[in-house]
C-alpha cells in the first residue's frame, strides 16, 4: 500500500488535483520565483560529503524525509516556472520567505489528494479489494511519483557511453555531436556547479548570510564558458538540454503530461544556464536520443537493435564480472525441433546448481501510465516484465526438463533435473514503483518468484557484491521474500541485507523496509557519483565470526562451483544455528582426537543436507564411509541433495574433501536396505534439539553418527 509518513495531525480535506495545480503554477510563476526554488534546492538537495571518510554526512532526515521534494516535485515547479510570459520570475528578487512554506504546503496536499483518491475507493483492512481496476489505478499513480529513484549519476555517465556508442554517426549527422561530447559537456557544468556551491557555502559560513539570490548565482554558468570550450557542440548541446525561461512548456496542463524540462533541464537565462537537476541532466542524456532516432523512420529499426544490443551485451558483462567468463553466456537458445525453437535466454548463468536464466527488455513505462491510466500501465507492464519473466520461466522448466541448451558458440550444454533456477527480468530503464506493482500485477508460478531488476541495480548489487557466493545469496533471499517484504527501492533492501540478512522474521507476516537501510549503499554510490574512492560495504554474512564455521565458510567460498550450494544453505541458518554447529563441530574433533577413528553429524539444509564428518586419517575406506552415511540421510530425507563434508584432524584446513550426492530422490529397496545396513553398522541415533527461537523447524535437526 502507499506509504504515508504524514504527520498525525489531522490536516484539512484536500481539493481536487486541478485546482492544486492551479495554485502550484501561480506559486511557481510568483515574482522572484527561481530564487526562491534556489532556496529550496539547498534546503533539499544539497549535501555534504566528507571526503576523507567516504560517506554523507547528513543523517536520514536530510536525505529520505517525506517533507523534502522529492525530483519529480522539483521538476513540477521548474516546469511551471518556465510558463510564465515574463522574466519577472527571475528579475526580480523575492521580498518574502513564503515561497518554501506555500509549495510544501501545496505539494503535501497534493500528496494527500493523491492517497485520498486511492484510500475512498479501497477496504485497507481487505488486500483484495485493493485489486480492484478503480482502486489500483490511483494507488500506482501514488507508488510511481512518489517512489525513489533507481540509478545513480555516475550509473547515467558509464551506461550513456556505451548505450549510443554504435549510433554515433548518426547523432553527430543528425544532432551535431555523438554521446561522448554531450557527457563532456554534462560533466564540466556539473563540476563547475559543484565547485561554486561549495564555494558559496563555505563563503556563507564565515560572512553568516546566504540569500536566495546568492543561492541562485552558484547554479548559472555563462553559456559562451561552454561555447569557448566545445564550440559548435555546446550549440548542439543547448538545443537539445536547455528549456527557454520564458513562455515555454505549455503543453504541461496536469501534474501527469509530458514536463519539458525533464529531458531538458537546463533553463536558459539570456546568457546564462540554470542548472538546478544534475541528476535530470545525466537522466535525459541516457534516455532522449533514443527518442530523438525513432523519430527518423528510416533508422528507428537500427536504434532499437543497438539499444537491445547494449542491454544484453551490458548484462553480461556486469554477470562475468561475478561469475567469470566461462560460467556466463548470451543469447542460448533451446530448439523444440530442428526448425522451431521452444526458448530462449537473452543471458544465461550456469554456476554449479544454481542457473540464472535472464530475459533483458528495453522496455519503459509511458507517460500514460505514470499518470494512472491503468490500461497503459498493464500494457506496459505486461511488455516490459509480465512477458519476459513467463519466457524466464518456461526457459527454466525446460533447462529441469533435461533440453539441451545451444551456445551462442554452437556448444550444447545440459543440466541434471537437480538444477536451482532463477528467472530474472532485467531493464535497461527504471520502471518506477516496480517492486509494488509487481505484487498486485505479476501473474506468477508458485515458489519461483522473478528478480526483477534495471541495469542500474544490476550494476550496484554487481559492485556491492562481487562474489558469486555473495551474489547468489542475495537472488536468493530476494526471490525467497518476493511477496513478503516491501519497500519502494532495491537499494533499501540489499542494505537492509548487508546490515541484517533479508529474512522474513518468524512472528512477521510481512515487512516494509525503510530508506534509512539504503544509507551504507547511499554512501558508496555518492562517493562514486563523485569519482571518489569508497570502500565496499561489508555484509553481516562476510562478518561472521564463529569458531569453525568461518573458516569452513571461506574455504567453501573458493571451492569449485558445484559446491556454492554448500555455503548458501548455510547462510541461511541463524546465528545461534551456527553457533551450535560450531560447538558439535569442536565436540567430535575433541573425541576423534581422544581415539575414534571417525565422527559425524548430519543437518537438514532448506535445499537438502549436510554430513560433516571428521577423521583421524582420511583414507579411501574413511571416504566409503563418509559416502555410505551421507547416502543413508539422503534417502531417509528423500533429499534431491546431499553433501558431505571431510576434515581430517591431522591438517590445518578444516574441509579436507567435498563429497556432493546431486540425483532425484526415488524409491529404491537396494538404498533402504543399505539405510538399514549403514545405522546399524554405525550404531545412527536421531537426536533433536531446537537452537533459539527463530530457527525455522526445517533446520532444527541434526542426527549423529557414532563409529562404534
Amino acid at each position: 500500500m502507499p506509504n504515508d509518513n504524514s504527520s498525525e495531525i489531522e490536516r484539512p480535506k484536500p481539493r481536487d488535483i486541478d485546482t492544486i495545480f492551479d495554485d502550484l503554477r501561480k506559486l511557481a510563476q510568483s515574482d522572484g520565483a527561481l530564487h526562491s526554488l534556489s532556496a529550496l534546492f539547498y534546503r533539499d538537495w544539497v549535501l555534504k560529503v566528507d571526503r576523507l571518510e567516504g560517506k554523507v554526512v547528513d543523517g536520514a532526515e536530510q536525505r529520505w524525509s517525506t517533507t523534502k521534494l522529492n525530483n519529480n516535485e522539483l521538476m513540477l515547479l521548474l516546469g511551471l516556472l518556465v510558463q510564465a510570459d515574463s522574466d519577472h520570475t527571475y528579475s526580480i528578487a523575492p521580498t518574502d520567505e513564503s515561497f518554501s512554506k506555500n509549495a510544501d504546503k501545496l505539494l503535501r496536499e497534493f500528496h494527500d489528494r493523491i492517497l485520498d483518491n486511492a484510500r475512498s475507493k479501497s477496504n485497507w483492512n481487505q488486500p483484495d479489494s485493493m485489486h480492484t481496476d478503480v482502486v489500483f489505478g490511483p494507488m500506482s499513480q501514488e507508488a510511481i511519483y512518489y517512489g525513489a529513484d533507481g540509478f545513480y549519476l555516475h550509473q547515467f555517465e558509464k551506461l550513456s557511453r556505451l548505450r549510443y556508442r554504435n549510433d554515433g554517426d548518426w547523432l553527430l549527422g543528425n544532432i551535431g555531436m555523438s554521446v561522448r561530447p554531450m557527457l563532456d559537456i554534462a560533466r564540466y557544468i556539473i563540476d563547475r556547479i559543484n565547485l561554486q556551491i561549495t564555494g558559496t557555502i563555505l563563503m556563507s559560513e564565515e560572512a553568516g548570510n546566504l540569500t536566495p539570490p546568492d543561492m541562485t548565482n552558484s547554479l548559472l554558468i555563462p553559456k559562451s564558458d561552454i561555447v569557448r570550450k566545445f564550440g559548435q557542440k555546446a550549440k548542439a548541446f543547448f538545443s537539445k538540454f536547455s528549456t527557454h525561461a520564458v513562455d515555454a512548456n505549455q503543453n504541461f496542463s496536469t501534474p501527469f503530461d509530458v514536463n519539458l524540462v525533464n529531458m531538458s533541464p537546463l533553463i536558459d537565462i539570456g546568457d546564462f544556464l540554470y542548472v538546478s537537476n544534475q541528476y535530470r541532466l545525466f537522466a535525459s542524456i541516457y534516455e532522449s536520443p533514443f527518442y530523438w532516432m525513432i523519430e527518423d523512420k528510416e533508422y528507428r529499426n537500427q536504434a532499437a537493435i543497438n539499444r537491445g544490443n547494449f542491454l544484453e551485451d551490458n548484462a553480461t558483462h556486469q554477470l562475468r564480472s561475478v561469475f567469470g567468463d566461462a560460467n556466463v553466456f548470451q543469447n542460448v537458445i533451446i530448439h523444440r525441433s530442428r526448425r522451431e525453437i521452444a526458448g530462449e535466454a537473452d543471458v544465461l548463468v550456469a554456476y554449479g546448481e544454481f542457473v540464472l536464466v535472464v530475459q533483458a527488455k528495453s522496455k519503459r513505462i509511458t507517460q500514460k501510465a505514470r499518470a494512472g491510466n491503468l490500461d497503459a500501465l498493464q500494457s506496459d507492464f505486461e511488455n516490459a516484465i509480465q512477458a519476459p519473466y513467463h519466457q524466464a520461466y518456461e526457459f527454466a522448466e525446460l533447462i529441469q526438463d533435461g533440453a539441451k541448451c545451444e551456445l551462442g558458440d554452437g556448444t550444447v550444454k545440459t543440466f541434471p533435473p537437480t538444477v536451482r533456477v532463477f528467472p530474472v527480468v532485467l531493464l535497461s530503464d527504471q520502471f518506477p514503483a516496480v517492486t509494488f506493482l509487481s505484487n498486485f500485477m505479476l501473474k506468477r508460478e508458485a515458489g519461483i518468484a522473478p528478480v526483477i531488476w534495471d541495469l542500474g541495480v544490476l550494476d550496484a548489487v554487481a559492485s556491492i557484491l562481487p562474489s558469486p557466493i555473495e551474489f547468489l545469496f542475495y537472488l536468493k533471499s530476494r526471490a525467497d521474500n518476493f511477496e513478503a517484504v516491501h519497500s519502494d527501492s532495491e537499494f533499501n533492501l540489499l542494505g537492509y541485507h548487508l546490515l541484517n540478512k533479508l529474512v522474513l522474521p518468524a512472528d512477521a507476516n510481512g515487512m516494509l523496509i525503510e530508506r534509512d537501510f539504503a544509507e551504507s549503499i547511499d554512501n558508496f554510490m555518492i562517493m562514486r557519483d563523485m569519482k571518489e574512492e569508497a570502500a565496499r560495504p561489508i555484509g553481516i554474512l562476510e562478518r561472521i565470526d564463529i569458531p569453525v564455521i568461518t573458516e569452513v565458510l571461506k574455504a567453501l567460498k573458493t571451492a569449485p562451483p558445484e559446491l556454492a550450494a554448500i555455503v548458501i544453505d548455510l547462510y541461511d541458518y541463524s546465528s545461534a544455528m551456527l553457533e551450535e554447529l560450531s560447538n558439535t563441530i569442536l565436540k567430535i574433533r575433541e573425541e576423534v582426537r581422544d581415539g575414534k577413528a571417525f565422527k559425524s553429524f548430519s543437518v537438514l539444509t532448506e535445499g537438502g543436507g549436510l554430513t560433516y564428518l571428521v577423521c583421524s586419517a582420511f583414507d579411501e575406506n574413511t571416504k566409503l564411509a563418509a559416502e555410505a552415511v551421507g547416502q543413508k540421510h539422503k534417502y531417509d530425507q528423500k533429499s534431491d541433495r546431499w553433501y558431505i563434508l571431510v576434515d581430517n584432524i591431522q591438517t590445518n584446513s578444516p574441509i579436507d574433501a567435498l563429497l556432493p550426492i546431486l540425483d532425484k530422490w526415488e524409491e529404491d529397496e537396494e538404498l533402504a536396505k543399505m539405510s538399514d545396513q549403514v545405522a546399524n553398522m554405525f550404531g545412527s541415533k536421531f537426536q533433536k534439539f531446537v537452537v533459539g527461537e527463530n530457527t525455522e523447524n526445517s533446520k532444527q535437526n541434526l542426527n549423529s553418527e557414532r563409529d562404534e
